[in-house]
Parts: structure tokens; sequence; C-alpha cells
């Protein structure tokens, strides 16, 4: 019997409406032929001897043990996935075919052994990724199929939660956490998480106009998938901002069982500072001509933030006036890419590009 494990209703919407280049990768091919790198001499750092194995992995899928330290790493799935591993200077065997996000660094990547063609797009390639021959596979939050997860078994013990956490409630520590623990790399994945906490403070300290103010962000997909609410009450995002000092906003409670915002809701986006993400022009042009969202004071009080994707820029998006502004990819870190290597850049872009525009009051 299949179990499907349902996501949230924008994030399958997603693959049709991100905007272009925010989770965007290359390549469609599902066969074996990818990118080689060369076999990894040293794919980790020397053991920590915190670990101790045999080490169970609790998943929501089951238990599985990894019986040793693992050396050839495996990697599937979203960003953080990855990052988790370049965090801790570990070089995985094989990983997905990837866009360049602003955060990594290119020469990490090419040191991989085998960067395969198929994409998270794609159907899982589970010949290409047995022939890479991993002590794990490290998939959290990416398979949500029973059947798909028991044939990775097969090949590998699978690293996962514990439990599917459904929408963005996702806390960017566990999963490093886990992948530190699993590779023996424990402190080095504290010393990671800790680094980017204080990066996080380190900006806040530097926007002492953000403290005590209210931020929605919310990315508009036109009229098939419609206007999502991104900083829904104890979300990633909203979590995100009040690390750079905003008070979470209570009209976000309106939000939490479901992110779609209602033309006759739209009342609800305000804020003291509102950031809207559209995914083209026109869709900006429809939502501003609409006579309800003007009159949200943040809007007609002019403490509004217009971003729209670039044709042709995966990373860039244009403010109203034209300008380009950095940042389209972290739309998706706000969601679903948060991690330690992730995180200061986007804050960064949030704080001193999307924010420097608007007047907080």
């Amino acid at each position: 019997m299949t179990t499907t494990i349902p996501g949230s209703r924008m994030w399958r919407a997603l693959p049709a409406a991100l905007l272009a280049g925010a989770i965007a990768l290359t390549g469609c091919s599902t066969s074996a032929d990818g990118t080689d790198g060369g076999t990894v001499e040293n794919p980790l750092p020397p053991a920590e001897g915190t670990t101790q194995y045999p080490l169970t992995l609790d998943t929501w899928a089951g238990e599985t043990t990894l019986d040793e330290r693992p050396e050839r790493i495996a990697v599937i799935g979203f960003n953080p996935n990855l990052d988790a591993l370049a965090a801790l200077d570990v070089t995985p065997v094989y990983a997905l075919t990837e866009e360049p996000w602003s955060w990594r660094d290119p020469e990490w990547v090419s040191d991989i052994e085998h960067v395969d063609t198929a994409t998270r797009k794609d159907d899982i390639n589970f010949e290409a990724i047995a022939a890479s021959d991993p002590d794990p596979i490290v998939a959290t939050d990416f398979i949500n199929d029973e059947t798909q997860f028991d044939r990775l078994s097969t090949i590998a013990p699978v690293l996962d939660r514990a439990e599917v956490i459904h929408g963005d409630k996702r806390d960017w520590r566990d999963s490093q956490r886990a992948v530190g623990e699993a590779l023996d790399l424990g402190h080095a994945a504290e010393d990671a998480i800790s680094e980017t906490e204080e990066a996080v403070r380190d900006i806040a300290e530097a926007h002492p106009e953000f403290d005590g103010k209210t931020i929605t962000i919310g990315q508009d997909y036109g009229p098939e998938f419609g206007l999502s609410y991104y900083t829904v009450t104890d979300g990633t995002a909203e979590n995100l901002m009040t690390d750079l000092g905003f008070e979470p906003n209570p009209l976000a409670e309106n939000f939490v069982d479901d992110d779609v915002v209602s033309d006759e809701n739209q009342k609800l986006l305000d804020a003291d500072v509102l950031v809207m993400i559209y995914g083209d022009e026109e869709i900006r042009e429809a939502r501003e001509s609409n006579a309800l969202f003007r009159s949200v004071p943040a809007v007609a009080e002019d403490r509004y933030v217009s971003l729209s994707a670039v044709d042709g820029d995966p990373t860039g998006l244009a403010l109203a006036d034209g300008r380009r502004v950095d940042g389209a990819q972290a739309t998706w870190v706000l969601r679903r890419g948060q991690s330690v290597e992730s995180i200061p850049w986007a804050l960064d872009v949030v704080a001193d590009e999307w924010l420097s525009t608007v007047e907080l009051p």
C-alpha cells in the first residue's frame, strides 16, 4: 500500500508559479548521466567521537540504522539538505543538478563526485543514486511517498524527520543537527548554527528601525493560484522576521490554516510595512489596480514594497520604478529554503535591499 503525505496547498502550486529562478533547476533528464567531479578523496572531516554507532535513525517511515560512521553521502531534495553538508565541509558523492544559489561556493559544488542531471521536478533517479554507492541518503522533507522511501532504503539508510511537518513550520536547526549527529560532527553542526544565529543578530543590530514594527510578506502568483500570505503566525518566514526585530503581526493568525488571501480579505495584509512579490509585471498591475488592495493602509500610506520577477534574470527582482534588487531566491528561503548557509544571505537582502526602499513609521 502506498502512503502519500500531502503538502501545503501553495507548495503544490509552486512548480508552476514560483518566481523565475527561485527554485529553478537546470536539466530535466532522469538518466544516470551527469557531471562527474572525480572521486572524493576526503569527503568528511575527522570524526569528533561523540556519536555512537550503530546509530538508529528515527524517520516518519520507520527506523533504520547506520552501522558505522558514513563516508559516502548522497543527498537529494531541497537546498537545505545540500547546505547542511556544505556547512560541515562534507562533500557528498551524489547530488542533484541545482541552480547556482547565491550563497553557495561553486568550488565546493565542483568537488561533488556525481552531480545528476535529474532534478527534484523529475522522478527520483534510483539507479544513479545506487551507482554512487552511498552509505546514507540525506533526503529531509523531500520524500512523501512510502513506496519511494522503501525503495531508497534498499540502497542505503535514509535520513529524514521523525514526523512529517506540514506547511512552512520547519526549524532549520533540526536538520543541521540531525546531519551532524549522523556524521559524528555534532559539535561542528552546533558551531554552524551558532555562527548563523550570530550573523542574524548582527543584521538585526544594524537595523534598529525594525524593532517593535510589524511586517507582512506575501506573494501573488496570479489568478490561477492567488495571493499567498508568507508571514503566517509561527511560520518560518515570521520567525525570521522576528529574529530581525519585528513584532509578530496579530493579523497573521488569520492565515494559519490557509495562507491564501481572498480579495475580500486583502485588508488583513496590513502591517507597518507590506512587502509584495509578484510573478510578473502583469500580475503586479492587476493587483495594484484593485481598489480594495489600494485601500490597505500600508499601501495607501506608502509603506509598501512592490517587487516583481524579471524575465531572464533568475536572481533579480524589479521595484515599481524599474530598479533592480537582488533576492528572487530569498523568497524561497522564506518558505522552504532556510539553512545555516542561506539565512544570513537572505536576511541581508531583505534588510538592506528590499526594506531600504520604505520609510517605517
